[in-house]
């Protein structure tokens, strides 16, 4: 990995560690001329009588003083690094240090990103025909820590990082929407072949029925979603209705029965395509890479608070890389969701063998306060179902952090500002 360089030092980049990277000191030729006056006093002829001490050794007794005066180290000063060392380094890369590009490398930088012209004429490449957003860049420098290369992927990420959908409101939404299209089927049937509005009708209960269960997974305790048979369907679903729509929107159907129809289908497959891509994001921050973003993630609705709202979980992959793995014994496991009477919480849970530290983050003061008190309280509960599945709490801790209190956060590992978290050094003999 190559040195954020600058005049006698260096950084190694987007991690808050000091490479010193300076001229030599002196200390390894004082060291040097010691050890040689040593090996000379040891070379001459010993005392003859008890008290004598030889002439080569009152010298170097003479001498030991100033021999065993510390040496002149190199002047070492540390500085935060700045962002006009950023634009130094986009120079020597021999690129633009404007504003966008000074931006870009610093956001590459706080996520633990090589700042190499490699790296970033990637990140650039793979947001061609975006708006170049805030989401955008977090999107493109994610996927190129995931090893993933895809132009397409960028945007889907990149809209999912700017909207933060909700799996949970979606489902309602198409679940509402399956009963408006299934009356506008019903009341245009002159319209279509009646054996094809039987078949609509049955995929659309079926699809109904698959929307209920995801819904009843929180309930059920369950958090096993097959995504890829999802978007399967739901594709299957969505080229059938686009022809619906084309022979409800035909020259034969024009009048009220086909417009009400056309229009239910459009915004029904708009429900469905949001759902879709909401659906394919979080397949894309679930695939493997480096450490920093090697998790799965999944979101499932929550239907013990009112309107249903989600339950995220992350789970971190021991090791990097495709072949790493969910290690229930080496692992983090983040659960964010919403709560009746303690707003927005997350239990963050480090398994290390089968001992469990647990961290309660909560938004704000109160909750906080509220919260920690009915912890106290169920925590010999909360220690013993654990210890039935042979896991050991070992403590547990309480915060209010807002900013903590988000799933983005364990997410996106952002540094805080490369400020405050990355340092130079700069050496001088």
């Amino acid at each position: 990995m190559a040195d954020f360089h600058a005049e006698g030092g260096g950084v190694h980049p987007g991690k808050p560690i000091i490479w010193p990277t300076g001229k030599p000191t002196s200390s390894s030729s004082t060291s040097s001329t010691q050890s040689n006056a040593a090996q000379n006093a040891a070379n001459q002829t010993a005392p003859v009588k008890p008290g004598q001490v030889a002439p080569a050794q009152q010298a170097a007794a003479t001498a030991s003083p100033a021999a065993a005066a510390p040496a002149k180290t190199a002047a070492s000063i540390s500085r935060n690094l700045t962002i006009e060392d950023v634009r130094s380094h986009l120079l020597s890369l021999q690129i633009e240090p404007s504003d966008f590009n000074s931006k870009l490398a610093s956001m590459m930088l706080r996520n633990g990103l090589e700042l190499s012209r490699g790296n970033f004429v990637k990140i650039l490449n793979m947001m061609q025909g975006t708006n170049k957003s805030d989401a955008m860049q977090q999107a493109a420098t994610m996927l190129v820590m995931k090893g993933v290369d895809s132009p397409e992927a960028v945007k889907v990420l990149g809209q999912y990082l700017a909207e933060n959908p909700s799996m949970a409101s979606q489902i309602s939404g198409l679940q509402s929407g399956i009963g408006n299209l299934a009356s506008a089927l019903a009341s245009g049937k002159g319209l279509l072949n009646s054996t094809l509005v039987a078949q609509l009708t049955a995929m659309l209960g079926q699809f109904d029925d698959m929307f209920q269960t995801i819904s009843d997974q929180f309930a059920t305790k369950g958090t096993s979603l097959d995504r890829s048979s999802l978007l399967t369907d739901a594709k299957a679903l969505k080229a059938l209705l686009n022809g619906v729509k084309e022979k409800a929107g035909g020259e034969k159907a024009r009048g009220a029965q086909g417009e009400i129809l056309a229009s239910a289908v459009k915004e029904f497959t708009s429900k469905l395509d949001r759902m879709m891509q909401n659906v394919v994001a979080q397949s894309i921050l679930s695939q493997s890479g480096r450490t920093e973003v090697n998790y799965h993630y999944q979101q499932i609705p929550n239907t013990m608070v009112n309107p249903p709202k989600d339950f995220e979980i992350v789970i971190k992959r021991d090791g990097e890389g495709k072949k790493a793995k969910i290690d229930p014994r080496n692992t983090q496991v983040v659960m964010a969701f919403e709560t009746d009477g303690l707003g927005k919480m997350v239990i963050s849970m480090i398994v290390k063998d089968n001992k469990i530290y647990v961290v309660f983050v909560f938004a704000e003061k109160d909750y906080g306060d509220n919260g920690r008190a009915l912890i106290a309280q169920e925590f010999g509960e909360f220690q013993k179902k654990l210890s039935d599945k042979n896991f050991l709490i070992t403590g547990y801790q309480v915060k209010v952090d807002k900013a903590m209190c988000n799933t983005k956060a364990y997410l996106i590992p952002l540094l805080p500002s490369i400020e405050n978290a990355l340092k130079r050094i700069d050496i001088e003999a």
